[in-house]
């Protein structure tokens, strides 16, 4: 099926573009951006800067067909030791082969304390080490595209991959406010291209099935002080549903195993008659169980927990995680065919017709 035009995006700068205003030929231009030998320093500094005020990219989809050169992508995450990230990783790998595509997959989330332990993702600074941003630079000079996330600095991905196409991995729509927030917070609309996930109304869903399971005093752990866009849902829903909520409501920890054994311990001591417990990702949901165990409490007999992600790892303990899933390979699917579309020149590199959504359910196990 044929893609709608999009209007509105900017004319695309060709290689005859930048051959006229640096006075060189096409050739030339070439020789130049893939960096051989048979072209003088001053040229190349002159064809790479024309290049670079035009905001010219080659097309490497038509570079491969005369080079025969496989395409390479780029997939940025913030922790392997997370089990969705792996997950993403193997969807993504899988429907890339499909297309004769490899992927490069680049960790980047945070460098090493003293210790030698490397922080979760709530509790890094706004900024990349000098040593990830020189990763990421390494990687936007190996591969065609990028599907990334990084919790830390977002932005840092952006501008990595400025000159290559770049699809964003993120939590909702970035067109709404958070829920709950004052809309006069609002900030413009993203329009960087990217796949979202709309955890918002994952969220009611679990609360919703909390309700209709007779739970009443419903806590939240959060991965971060600050509270989340999942945490603002949270209490978006309580107040619309006239729902009880204190600031003993909410607790939040690491985003580990360890990290919800001790917020369930905290939770349960500072809210002793919560009766169900929603929680930011099934990593975390893993170890509020541990924890609720240890403190003699049963699952989902005294208080329910909900888990956020899908992850195949909550059908292999007891009780088996009740969560709210993405379907991941719904995200590689819509991501492989943003960059196909930007590399073949068919979509732009950002504005709303680069931008996608994906749906979440709630898979009800033993837990909740």
């Amino acid at each position: 099926m044929t893609r709608p035009r999009d209007d509105h995006a900017p004319a695309r700068a060709t290689i005859i573009d930048v051959a006229r205003v640096a006075g060189v030929s096409r050739q030339t231009v070439t020789r130049a951006l893939n960096g051989m030998r048979d072209v003088s320093d001053a040229t190349r500094q002159r064809v790479v800067e024309v290049a670079a005020s035009l905001n010219y990219r080659p097309n490497r989809a038509a570079q491969h067909l005369v080079s025969g050169r496989t395409t390479t992508l780029g997939l940025v995450v913030d922790d392997l030791r997370n089990p969705y990230y792996p997950e993403l990783a193997a969807a993504l790998v899988q429907q890339a082969a499909e297309r004769g595509w490899t992927v490069l997959v680049a960790e980047v989330g945070g460098a090493a304390n003293a210790s030698g332990d490397r922080p979760a993702a709530a509790d890094r600074g706004p900024d990349l080490p000098d040593a990830e941003r020189a990763q990421l630079a390494e990687l936007a000079r190996q591969v065609d595209a990028v599907v990334g996330r990084n919790g830390a600095d977002h932005g840092a991905l952006q501008g990595a991959f400025a000159t290559i196409p770049f699809v964003s991995l993120g939590d909702h729509r970035p067109e709404e406010s958070e829920a709950g927030a004052d809309p006069s917070d609002a900030q413009p609309a993203l329009q960087v291209a990217g796949v979202d996930i709309d955890f918002e109304d994952g969220i009611r869903q679990a609360l919703a099935h909390f309700v209709a399971t007779g739970r009443r005093s419903i806590a939240m752990i959060d991965a971060s002080a600050e509270p989340s866009g999942r945490r603002l849902a949270y209490r978006a829903f309580l107040k619309e549903h006239g729902l009880p909520w204190s600031e003993a409501s909410e607790t939040w920890a690491e985003d580990t195993h360890q990290g919800g054994v001790s917020a369930a311990l905290r939770c349960r001591a500072a809210m002793p008659d919560v009766d169900a417990v929603l929680v930011f990702n099934d990593v975390m949901a893993v170890g509020v169980l541990k924890g609720l165990a240890r403190a003699g409490v049963g699952v989902p007999e005294d208080v329910a927990v909900i888990g956020i992600d899908g992850l195949d790892l909550g059908r292999f303990v007891t009780p088996e995680l009740t969560s709210v899933a993405v379907d991941k390979g719904d995200i590689a699917r819509h991501s492989l065919e943003l960059l196909d579309g930007m590399m073949s020149g068919t979509l732009p590199l950002s504005g709303p017709s680069v931008r996608r959504s994906v749906g979440v359910s709630l898979v009800v196990r033993e837990s909740a």
